[in-house]
Order: C-alpha cells, then structure tokens, then sequence
C-alpha cells in the first residue's frame, strides 16, 4: 500500500477495538503511507491487511517496540486503541515487561491513564520519535457540534448535559474517566477502570431506561493519545440499556463506522448530537442541537 505525500511511513502504536484499524484506513485513504506495531492477544487481527508492513509483539516489550518502528523507517508515531489498565492486574500474563518498561512502571505511582501514557509518550519522545496528535490526524473522525442522529435532544437530556458536564470535567481533572451517565438530574454512574460500556450497562440497571450519556475528553486532555472513542459497541450498549441520549464534545470525541450507528441510533430513537468542547461556548447549546 503506497501513495503520495510524506517519503516516510507514519508509525501506528496499535491497542485494542476498532480505532487502530479505522485510523490506518484513514491515513492510507489520505494518501500516507502507514506501518504498523500490535500486541498478542490485544490488536485485532485486520489491521495486519490495513497497512504497508506490520509487527506482532508481546506487551510490554518497549524497546522491541522501538527497535520494530524503527526497522519500519517510522519516525512520527499515533496512539491508538486502548491499553486496558486491568491487564496491570488480572495475571493473565499478557503483560511482559522488559526492563525499560519496569523502570518506566517503578516511577509511576499514579496509575491513571494519562499518566502512564504520558509517561511512554515521554519514553518514545526520548528516543527521538516524534507523536501525532490523534485530532489533528484523524480530523475526519472528529465529532461535530450539533445534532448527529435524526432525533434531536429533549429538555430533560439538555438539562441533564448542564448538570452533568461539570462532574464529568472533575472526573477529567483526575484522570478517573471521560464518561458520567445521569437521568433527571441524578447521577447514575461514571467511568473508570472497567470503561464506557460497563458503566452505561450500571447506570440502565440503577436507574432503568431514559438515561443520558455524557462522553468528552479530559479538561486538559493530551491530544496525542487517548481521546474518547464513540462506536457500534457503544450505541449497542445504549439501546441494551435503554439510554435515551448521548452527548460527545464536539471535536475532541472520535466517531468510530458513525454511518452505521448513527442509522441504528435513529431506529432506536436515541438522540446523539455534539456540545461545545468548552464550557464558557455552552450558552446557545440548546439551539445549536436542534
């Protein structure tokens, strides 16, 4: 796969979902080339067809991960797909970390998910690869303000949005999750380590259906890694659910096969539109969602 542009291929760090293939796709399509590393039992397996030429490693092998891009001629990196925290944790042994990662893991007492992104982010930048930020790479993924589905967002879903993005921006300042579910104003349930789809599945057994769903980035989000990602699992666990809404930060959340979901939202009668990425825009949003 090869095509005009920059001489030298991007280099895609590949976790897991869907996002790591749709990216690749998407940075062919815009005529770069683009190679590829993934994990053992992490990537999925399409991506290897996605790209010019790909590396399977085992996680947590950093400087195989560094001596694979570089073979690959890679020197601007994206991030892409997660890296679930609970691996940390579970014993499954799909971890092996080599000794540059248990240094990098010993001076991490914060384990949230910017922190120990940031802090491979930093371990790369040291060796001379330069990152992408996901937004401006993907700019064709990024949701946009306003409506997204067909329906647009009731008053109780517009109020629930006004009480809900502030917990969500708290949650964000310490990097607990990028995710808050309310429903007539009570707070349902909020992301952390089991992600997106678990706690929306919590806040529909607590609260039933007719919850709203609040999705934004970090308030002082690192646009290079791990931005919120929307996609058919997501408006799958809605409809489970019986959610009645969905609000994503215009910009800054990416919108992952949206043609197909955004069909299987409108046949579920669910409202799904992009806010201001700012609190001061909020004024008018009722409006603009209309």
């Amino acid at each position: 796969m090869s095509g005009g542009g920059e001489t030298a291929p991007l280099g895609l760090v590949a976790g897991s979902g869907g996002l790591p293939v749709a990216a690749a796709r998407a940075i062919a399509d815009s005529g770069r080339r683009v190679v590829a590393v993934g994990f053992e039992g992490l990537t999925e397996s399409g991506l290897e067809s996605a790209v010019e030429s790909f590396r399977w490693l085992r996680l947590g092998q950093l400087e195989a991960l560094s001596e694979a891009l570089r073979e690959m001629g890679a020197r601007r990196l994206l991030l892409a797909g997660k890296v679930p925290k609970t691996l940390l944790f579970d014993g499954s042994g799909r971890v092996e970390p080599d000794p540059a990662a248990i240094a990098l893991l010993s001076g991490v007492r914060d384990r949230g998910d910017e922190v120990l992104l940031g802090a491979l982010a930093d371990w790369l930048v040291a060796r001379r690869f330069e990152l992408c930020a996901q937004d401006e790479v993907l700019r064709a993924m990024r949701a946009p303000r306003g409506r997204i589905s067909r329906l647009p967002p009731d008053p109780r879903s517009l109020d629930d949005l006004s009480l809900g993005l502030p917990v969500l921006r708290a949650l964000g300042r310490v990097g607990v999750g990028q995710c808050v579910v309310l429903k007539d104003g009570a707070v349902l349930a909020v992301e952390a380590i089991e992600g997106t789809d678990e706690a929306i599945r919590r806040a529909g057994r607590l609260g039933g259906p007719g919850a709203t769903v609040i999705k934004a980035a970090r308030p002082e989000q690192d646009r290079r890694f791990d931005l919120p990602v929307v996609g058919p699992d997501t408006i799958a666990t809605l409809i489970e659910a019986g959610a009645r809404a969905l609000a994503l930060e215009a910009g800054s959340v990416l919108l992952l096969d949206a043609e197909r979901w955004v069909a299987e939202a409108d046949e579920a009668g669910i409202a799904v539109w992009g806010f201001a990425g700012h609190e001061e825009d909020q004024d008018g949003e009722e409006e603009e969602a209309q």
